[in-house]
Formats: structure tokens, sequence, C-alpha cells
């Protein structure tokens, strides 16, 4: 008895699927790996070979010479992957203790979020060559485009003679307000919604 056309279309195609399912995850496993995201700096992007480090910091000021009244600074570094946010809070303030002079801790060491992410906010002033500053330092853990740990430091410094005025503090929580991640959190729990730019 001759089969129908249907049957045989059928057979050949359940002895094809299998074939070609296991030539597509062979083709996967020999895939080039993906290229990194690009570097993004505000004028340019490029991609940046991994074993060479970012130490940028960007910094924006009131004035062009001089010391400004206020400035908000944001910095990044390299963190050992197991990184914990508390820890490194911790280390900060034992840093800015040998380091300041006459500091003064206006607000502890509190959790905070920035842009969805845990984060830590302390709050200090000290005195620089006899002249008082005032800071607030908000710290949170992230990532770069290879997806490494990077502990994030956004400063908000004023050099007004009474402290952070209430148009510079103002101003500093806009900008955090204002915040958006380019990359995704490690743990994407972590953030509700991170920014692809």
């Amino acid at each position: 008895m001759r089969r129908n056309i249907y049957d045989r279309l059928s057979e050949r195609r359940e002895r094809e699927e299998p074939l070609e399912r296991e030539r597509l995850e062979e083709e996967v496993r020999n895939a080039e790996p993906p290229q990194p995201e690009r570097f993004l700096t505000n004028e340019l992007s490029f991609i940046r070979p991994e074993n060479l480090k970012d130490k940028t910091f960007h910094v924006f000021t009131l004035t062009d010479i001089g010391p400004s009244p206020f400035s908000f600074v944001v910095g990044r570094s390299s963190v050992e992957p197991d990184a914990d946010l508390e820890t490194l809070a911790q280390q900060l303030l034992g840093e800015l203790k040998k380091t300041l002079s006459h500091v003064q801790w206006i607000e502890p060491v509190a959790p905070v979020e920035v842009a969805g992410l845990e984060a830590r906010r302390v709050e200090f002033r000290w005195r620089q060559q006899g002249q008082p500053v005032h800071q607030v330092q908000l710290i949170f853990l992230h990532q770069d485009e290879y997806m490494r740990p990077l502990l994030m430091q956004i400063t908000g410094t004023s050099n007004s003679p009474k402290g952070m005025t209430a148009e510079e503090r103002s101003a500093f929580d806009s900008l955090v307000e204002s915040l958006q991640l380019r990359y995704l959190p490690a743990n994407e729990g972590d953030a509700e919604q991170a920014e692809s730019a």
C-alpha cells in the first residue's frame, strides 16, 4: 500500500528535527563570545579592553577657576565580586577618620535607595586648610560593561562657611533623584528598572 505525501513529509520532518536541533546546539556552543557593551563617555563610546581599568571621576562645579562653592562628583572603583555594601561603608568611614582633619559626623551611615539600588548615605564636615568643608556621600554597588562589580560613590561638597546651604542640598538631592542606571545590576532583583542607554 502506498503512503500519501503527508505521511512521508511527516516522517521526514521527524528524522530531520533532531539533526537540526543538534546542529543548532553545536552552533551555539562554538559561537564567538559576544562583543562587550561599548564604554560610554559624554561625547563618545568605545570598546574598552577588559584589562584596562576605569578610574574616571565626573566632577561638576560652579566655577572654572579656584575652589567651587559647591561640587558634585561621581566616582567608581573596582571591588571584589563578593563585596558587601555595609562592609565597604564601614571601610570608607575608617578611611575618612584617618585622612580628614577634625571630622565631625552630621548624619551617621544610613541605608537609602539610589536608582532602585540599596545604598548607604553619610554626611559630615571637616576642615581643609582651616576652611570648613561639608560633604554628603552616597555609595552603592553596580557593575561595568564587563559585568564586573563596582563601588559607585556620589559626593556633594559645599565650601560654604555655614555648611551646605538649602539651595546646594536641593541641587544635590535633585541630581541624585534623577540618576538612572546604564547596565542592569548583577543581581537583577536589586533594581526594579534599569535603563539601557
